[in-house]
């Protein structure tokens, strides 16, 4: 898995684990490591060092104390990031995986801002999706009974630049 780690500028991390042992690669370049509980941190050895590490874990942020430093570091997933890049207020998307239930509106339709646009089913639980502006709907990318995933867009409207 590869994932994005920011602090001040975004650095990508990839870890491979198996047992107490890890490899975490940072920018491409590889570090073996182990780790083991001690207490309420963990003792992580690399590079035949040994070092006391705090981790917790809120959200997407994940506090470390290490080293004799503390960082806060925003974990990106790529692929949410680049739905969210591309939909902005153009876009009613899913906040969760789902089944797509009906729809209340077609291509060409004018909308309200907070007007119903669809209904999604996830867990059992039925959502109404709202429009997120006023505006005209593009496209419907999703058919009744399909399934989506988290962030998937389930109503485009037309661009506000469009117009």
């Amino acid at each position: 898995m590869s994932l994005q780690i920011s602090l001040t500028e975004p650095r990508e991390v990839r870890l491979a684990r198996t047992g107490d042992r890890a490899t975490v690669w940072i920018d491409g370049v590889a570090f073996e490591t182990r780790t083991r509980p001690d207490g309420g941190a963990t003792e992580l050895t690399i590079d035949g060092r040994r070092e006391k590490v705090w981790v917790v874990v809120d959200r997407d942020t994940v506090f470390v104390h290490a080293f004799g430093r503390a960082w806060a570091l925003d974990v990106v997933n790529p692929v949410e990031e680049s739905l969210r890049e591309g939909q902005g207020a153009d876009s009613a998307t899913a906040p969760m995986p789902g089944v797509l239930v009906s729809l209340s509106v077609a291509e060409g339709d004018e909308v309200t801002e907070g007007q119903t646009l669809a209904v999604i089913e996830s867990m059992k639980m039925q959502t109404e999706i709202k429009a997120p502006r006023a505006g005209v709907v593009e496209r419907v990318p999703s058919a009744v009974g399909e399934s989506f995933g988290q962030g998937a867009p389930l109503v485009v409207l037309v661009s506000e630049e469009a117009e």
